[in-house]
């Protein structure tokens, strides 16, 4: 599982450097959604807005808003990810 999500930590980079946003930003949902708290998203979320500048102004010289978006889906996802698992 460790080499899985550094493969898919490098792919989702790749992405964000070389492909557009609509196919990064679903890959970064998947790979938050995918993983156990996957905190390379908020990294990754910074990255988007140091790159290509913050599109969406929601809190203007607060903080990034695509950090902020993938720690909130971060700390959504979590509870809902350790209430839905299969315990084997």
């Amino acid at each position: 599982m460790k080499n899985l999500r550094l493969v898919s930590t490098i792919a989702v980079f790749l992405s964000i450097i070389l492909l557009p946003y609509w196919i990064y930003l679903p890959l970064t949902f998947i790979a938050i959604v995918l993983f156990p708290v996957y905190w390379e998203g908020i990294v990754f979320g910074f990255l988007i807005d140091t790159l290509y500048g913050g599109g969406v102004e929601m809190f203007p010289g607060l903080f990034s808003s695509f950090s902020f978006i993938s720690f909130i889906l971060l700390i959504i996802v979590v509870p809902i990810k350790e209430r839905i698992r299969i315990h084997v």
